[in-house]
């Protein structure tokens, strides 16, 4: 994902220049992350919030300025929207958003910490891998997050970087609901007469 200005080539490799960009393993989530030093607490309630957030931080992929007088601790500031999907195939609701932290000590030592931000990961959300049916029935979870999170433990004297994880309900991976629907013409029991494309569907 590019957060470009506008959908040209030159904006585009701007945003690019600027690593203002994240990836994602296929839903389409929105994921808006800023840090810096002056982020208001109120700013998930603001209506500008992505203005107010890039008037007093950076956003995803910048370096964080040097800390002011009286700034101790970097603040973050993570929204993420679910993916809408379609009318017949809907996205999955949110289930949490996570911090990732990864830091080097005075002795070179590399150090990582997942920080809970938003949502719950033990929200009940699971799959029936059998149907790829959503259970228990939707309601665990959230169309949307947006939550302020400040580092209690920075240490301006360490190199550190911060990036966010957005994670949805579990669900079925693209090569189960293949295999599902190509049943009952895969029959694993005579391994020789499943097509290449569905071998996997036997897999145990």
């Amino acid at each position: 994902v590019v957060w470009a200005k506008q959908n040209s080539r030159a904006s585009l490799f701007d945003a690019m220049r600027r690593r203002e960009v994240y990836a994602t393993s296929g839903p389409r989530h929105v994921v808006r992350f800023f840090g810096g030093w002056n982020i208001p607490d109120n700013v998930c309630s603001l209506p500008d919030m992505v203005e107010v957030a890039y008037a007093n931080g950076v956003p995803m992929g910048s370096t964080l300025p040097k800390a002011g007088v009286g700034q101790t601790s970097p603040r973050f500031l993570v929204s993420a929207l679910k993916d809408a999907g379609t009318g017949s195939n809907p996205g999955n609701d949110l289930q949490r958003i996570q911090i990732v932290k990864g830091w080097t000590d005075s002795d070179g030592g590399k150090h990582e910490e997942v920080i809970e931000v938003a949502g719950n990961p033990l929200n009940g959300a699971n799959v029936n891998i059998d149907t790829c049916q959503a259970s228990p029935a939707p309601g665990a979870g959230s169309a949307s997050f947006c939550e302020m999170w400040e580092d209690p433990d920075f240490n301006a004297q360490q190199n550190a970087f911060y990036y966010a994880r957005v994670i949805e309900n579990p669900s079925c991976r693209w090569t189960q609901r293949q295999c599902i629907a190509a049943d009952p013409a895969i029959n694993c029991t005579e391994p020789l007469s499943v097509p290449e494309e569905y071998a996997a569907c036997c897999d145990t």
